[in-house]
């Protein structure tokens, strides 16, 4: 009986690897605690902004990679000048358009694109400010778990392309990601390298902490304080076919690594056996970098802040 079960399981967990990454991320962010941890974040990011700018000013919201949850209702409610929502994905636009029109939402602006194209360089983010953002700078700019779809080389060149040719001043840039150097077992990182390594030869080198560390003793960001933080979130539903699309999201297949048959029965098992029949629920530990950029009435330069 129990083979029976678990030959059912691998065929249900090998099946939804079918689900396209919209549907997958959609399961992650109704049954994971990840959006509200980003949301506290995210609070104390916008709190700082506000604390920089005058009462009466409205303030204005880039959204990168914003998918179809981009902290929408805090958002929308604290950057009533503008809050432009920016994805390659139609799909994810298309669930912000419906709710746009339903809400009239007429601060809201939805664009399709690809940041790395749009915001690659100085030249690039300026043209984009002009004619994507309406020549409006940005007090946020956010980049959730965007910055997976781009390569970490390119990372400091991005970054200080938005700073300087996007960013208002006195304004900030809030970014999250899956920690690259957690190791701790039956972690998303922990998971993602098992078997990145074992079936490619490879691991995650998207580290954010990385990233903040190369910047930190960046020239050019003058008059930046730069924080940051580690948190952990969990994920847990109690339905197999759901639980293991996002098992897929997390390995990456098939964007990034389309493991053979073989190797995706050898997955489905593992996971039946050390989270599915224990229930084990995934833990993922986050990486939180913030750029502040201080203008000259808060000037000042602080490497090493965290909150």
């Amino acid at each position: 009986m129990h083979l029976v079960k678990s030959d059912t399981l691998i065929e249900r967990g090998l099946r939804a690897a079918e689900l396209n990454i919209f549907e997958q991320n959609k399961i992650w962010a109704r049954y994971a605690n990840e959006k509200p941890d980003v949301a506290a974040s995210l609070m104390q990011t916008i709190r700082a902004i506000h604390s920089r700018v005058p009462e009466d000013r409205s303030l204005s919201a880039l959204s990168i990679g914003s998918g179809n949850e981009p902290q929408f209702r805090i958002l929308q409610a604290a950057f009533e000048r503008g809050l432009w929502l920016y994805d390659i994905d139609g799909a994810a636009l298309a669930t912000l358009q419906e709710r746009q029109s339903r809400q009239r939402l007429e601060n809201v602006h939805l664009v399709q694109g690809d940041f790395n194209q749009d915001f690659q360089n100085p030249t690039s983010a300026r043209h984009s400010l002009e004619t994507i953002l309406d020549g409006q700078r940005q007090d946020l700019i956010t980049l959730h778990h965007s910055l997976y779809y781009s390569n970490a080389e390119d990372w400091p060149r991005l970054i200080k392309s938005l700073y300087d040719a996007v960013l208002a001043p006195d304004g900030a840039m809030h970014m999250v990601m899956m920690s690259a150097r957690e190791t701790a077992p039956f972690t998303t990182t922990w998971l993602y390298n098992r078997f990145a390594r074992k079936f490619f030869g490879s691991s995650t080198d998207q580290d954010l902490l990385g990233l903040r560390h190369e910047l930190s003793f960046d020239a050019a960001l003058k008059n930046c304080e730069i924080v940051s933080e580690m948190r952990k979130v969990q994920f847990w539903v109690d339905d197999f076919d759901l639980f293991m699309s996002v098992i897929w999201m997390i390995l990456l297949y098939p964007h990034r690594h389309d493991y053979t048959l073989e190797q995706r029965i050898e997955i489905t098992e593992f996971i039946i056996e050390h989270f599915w029949l224990p229930k084990r629920p995934l833990v993922q530990t986050q990486d939180y970098v913030t750029l502040h950029k201080l203008g000259p009435a808060h000037s000042r330069i602080v490497f090493n802040g965290s909150y």
